[in-house]
């Protein structure tokens, strides 16, 4: 225990001092009772009305109690319980503590200054004190109140800050009764923990089980009400990568700000891998509370334990990392970019999809997203479609995806495509828990991949492909010949841009003798692209008689390859009109769980 500073009560001893607040925002002592004990409790702390001219309940600086064992609240600090002492509230009082173990805290983590005509309240953010001025001597108060506000909040801060904390006394014969330790108690069979977190932190921890095992995860973190979690924590199956317990389970009031809440309870898992994570945005932690902090805030964070000794020996740790057995990796992208790279399978493979990305304005699209296309058919086979991903983190636009999908022999494309903000390196809001895997990760999944079956994919002119004309840009008036020399059923692959009903950027098919329209792109019979709604796509078949052909491609002044006006389309290197050799290749078929929406006619 600290020593005390102030003179005890007569015939009574100091037994925890939690004081000097301008330097630090949490202090906390742990106290062990061997019988039941009264302890006198001495505290002085700031909050509450002022006057006439403000009234409120709320407190910025408090000591507390909880049970060391069960996490739970034993006696708190608040303006019912205290009385004004000048400019503070103080609490001279008694608590019986029954046998047990306590932990003490005591918080100052913002600032309350008021006059009868100004109320001015502030986070304190002891990370940006200057502790040590320019001549080398220590600083005990905080410069910045008078750089930011003013030299009487400055004053009356320098003023004040020492005078907060609190005693805790017993009575002289009663000492003996009592032990101490360093806060926080751990709970029998903790196998794993990741606690007292701070800002834009990232856990990641595997472990194994060797048989079925209850799990007690006990985690504290920040979830406000009717939005997505900021500070949170999640297990995942390591292979199916499906989540098998997330911090919304069991979810309730962790004390504080409405926004600290807790998870606790036994999860039972079966024999296998697993991983753990938990994540933190950039404010509100042990680093920095800018609200009040929680009752247990040492464990802002996850840990999990096993309470059945005999099933601890079922659990083991890994190392483990995001990046294995990396297929196609384009990660760290960037504002208005489009990237892709294929790669080709010798058989079927099941595979990950680690994708992060942004959501669209409209909620609806995604602005920053990836792609896998077929590479022969150009047929999608996973998108990153707005339903199917995750809250990432940081801002709400932050979305990602973490899927195992079963990809059939063949080749394949990736792609990943940005709009002009919000991107790796240049977040116009917070950023992901993972930006280093901003864009889309494919990777071989399980113990039975062997690097082997993957082979380089070398773009080229198909062999199936007749006619093609893509990457047009504005302005086009494009014609490209072409003979078949008996009735060949031929696939229509177009992308182009349309709105209201009509096409600006499309293509046709004209007899290469009379000139008469065999086929043409028409509004009604294309589907949405991806990216801006006026990107348009036709993916259908026709039956052409032998003889000699013109492929035409029109476009009009704006919205093309290369300077897109809106979002471009999913597959923007196609923009134009492909036709192939119909062989009967049927489009891959969509991987089991992970069902993509249907292709309709919107509906503008």
């Amino acid at each position: 225990m600290a020593a005390a500073t102030c003179a005890a009560p007569a015939g009574e001893r100091a037994v925890v001092t939690l004081r000097d607040f301008c330097d630090a925002e949490l202090k906390f002592a742990g106290m062990d009772v061997r019988q039941t004990t009264t302890v006198h409790i001495k505290a002085t702390g700031g909050g509450g009305d002022y006057g006439w001219s403000y009234k409120s309940d709320r407190m910025f600086a408090y000591g507390w109690i909880i049970n060391a064992d069960t996490r739970a609240l034993v006696w708190k600090m608040d303006t019912k319980n205290t009385s004004r002492a000048q400019d503070e509230r103080a609490f001279d009082g008694s608590v019986t503590l029954d046998p047990g173990s306590y932990e003490v805290y005591f918080t100052a983590y913002a600032f309350g200054y008021h006059t009868t005509f100004t109320h001015v309240s502030v986070n304190v953010d002891h990370r940006q004190s200057p502790l040590f001025r320019s001549d080398g001597k220590k600083n005990g108060v905080f410069s910045w109140f008078s750089d930011w506000w003013s030299d009487d909040i400055s004053k009356d801060w320098e003023k004040r800050c020492n005078t907060w904390g609190l005693e805790i006394y017993v009575d002289e014969s009663a000492v003996v009764q009592l032990g101490s330790f360093t806060p926080p108690k751990e709970k029998p069979g903790v196998m794993l923990k990741a606690a007292g977190l701070g800002d834009r932190q990232l856990v990641r921890r595997g472990f194994s089980l060797s048989g079925p095992t209850t799990l007690a995860v006990y985690a504290v973190g920040e979830v406000r009400e009717r939005s997505e979690p900021s500070d949170w924590g999640w297990i995942i199956d390591a292979h199916e990568r499906n989540r098998i317990w997330e911090m919304n389970a069991n979810l309730s009031w962790a004390g504080g700000s409405k926004k600290n809440q807790k998870s606790s309870g036994p999860v039972t898992l079966e024999k296998g891998d697993y991983i753990l994570y938990y994540v933190t945005d950039d404010s509100h932690s042990r680093a920095d509370w800018n609200e009040e902090p929680p009752y247990d805030p040492l464990n802002w964070g996850i840990s999990v334990s096993i309470p059945n000794e005999k099933e601890r020996t079922n659990f083991r740790t890994f190392d483990y990392g995001e990046d294995q057995n990396v297929i196609v990796s384009l990660t760290k992208v960037k504002d208005n970019d489009y990237r892709s790279e294929g790669f080709t399978l010798k058989e079927d493979t099941r595979v990950r999809v680690y994708a992060f990305g942004e959501r669209g304005n409209s909620r609806r699209q995604m602005a920053d997203y990836g792609t896998i296309l077929d590479a022969k058919t150009r047929a999608k086979v996973w998108t990153m479609d707005v339903d199917r991903t995750l809250p990432a983190g940081g801002a709400s636009k932050n979305r990602y995806c973490d899927d195992v999908i079963t990809l059939p022999r063949g080749s394949y494309l990736v792609t990943y495509t940005t709009d002009d903000s919000h991107s790796f390196g240049d977040w116009n809001d917070d950023p992901p828990f993972d930006p280093d895997h901003y864009g889309i990760t494919v990777m071989g999944v399980g113990e039975k991949f062997r690097r082997a079956v993957v082979d380089k994919y070398v773009e080229e002119r198909a062999k199936n492909i007749i006619a093609q004309i893509i990457r047009v840009g504005d302005d086009v008036d494009q014609t490209e010949k072409f003979s078949i020399g008996k009735p060949t059923r031929i696939r229509v692959y177009a992308i182009g841009e349309g709105q209201n009903r009509d096409m600006y950027d499309y293509g046709w098919i004209e007899d290469g003798k009379t000139g008469n329209v065999i086929w043409e792109m028409t509004y009604a019979m294309t589907f949405h692209a991806g990216g801006g709604r006026k990107n348009r796509m036709v993916n259908t078949t026709v039956l052409l008689e032998g003889g000699d052909y013109n492929l035409r491609w029109k476009s009009d002044d704006s919205h093309s390859y290369g300077d897109w006006n809106v979002d471009p389309p999913e597959d923007q290197q196609y923009w134009g009109i492909t036709l192939y050799r119909d062989e009967g290749i049927p489009s891959p078929p969509v991987p089991p769980g992970a069902p993509l929406p249907p292709h309709k006619i919107d509906e503008d």
